[in-house]
C-alpha cells in the first residue's frame, strides 16, 4: 500500500449520491449545442438538394460518354417551369432539338420531391458531339434548393463541360 499525501485528503464514494444541479445545466446545455449542430447536417431537405446536385453532375458526364459511345450528338436540356426538369437527350439531326430522350427528371415529385430547379443561367442547354466535345463552348449555372429557399446548391457546367458542385 501506498503511504497518504502529505495534504491529501479523501472523499467517502459513499457520500456522493448523484448530480449537482449545475453539473446538470452544464450536461444540458453541451447536449443542447450538439443538436442543434447535427441538425442541420441531418436536415432531409439538404440531404435531397445535396444528393440532387451529386446526381446532375454525374449526369453531364453521362450525356459526354453517351455521345461517344452512341456516336451521336448527345445533351442534356434544363427547364425552370415548376419545380424544373431536365432530360438527357440524343440530337440525330443536330438541330439543337432533342430528337430521343434518354432519360427525364422532374423535381417536385419521387425522389425529388423536396428539391426544385430554382436557376438556370447561361443558356438552357449543353450538347456534346460525337467525340465527346462540347458544341458550343457556354458555360451554364444551374442552382437547386429545396421548395423554401432557404439551401441552395449549384452545379457549373464549365465551357469544356465539366460539371462542379459549388
Amino acid at each position: 500500500m501506498f503511504p497518504p499525501l502529505k495534504g491529501a485528503t479523501l472523499r467517502s464514494v459513499r457520500g456522493h449520491q448523484g448530480f449537482s444541479v449545475l453539473e446538470l445545466i452544464v450536461l444540458l446545455a453541451v447536449l443542447g449545442v450538439v443538436l442543434s449542430l447535427s441538425a442541420g447536417v441531418l436536415n432531409p431537405d439538404r440531404q435531397a438538394v445535396n444528393q440532387a446536385a451529386q446526381s446532375l453532375a454525374a449526369q453531364v458526364t453521362r450525356a459526354r460518354l453517351e455521345a461517344i459511345r452512341r456516336n451521336e450528338f448527345v445533351g442534356i436540356q434544363f427547364n425552370a417551369t415548376g419545380a424544373g426538369r431536365y432530360e438527357i437527350f440524343v440530337d440525330s439531326n443536330r438541330d439543337g432539338i432533342p430528337d430521343n430522350i434518354i432519360q427525364a427528371v422532374t423535381f417536385g415529385q419521387g425522389n425529388w420531391a423536396r428539391v426544385r430547379l430554382a436557376q438556370v443561367l447561361g443558356g438552357t442547354s449543353f450538347v456534346f458531339d460525337t467525340r465527346g466535345i462540347p458544341v458550343s463552348f457556354v458555360q451554364i449555372q444551374v442552382t437547386l434548393s429545396n421548395h423554401q429557399g432557404t439551401y441552395s446548391k449549384t452545379v457549373q457546367i464549365s465551357p469544356q463541360g465539366r460539371a462542379a458542385i459549388q
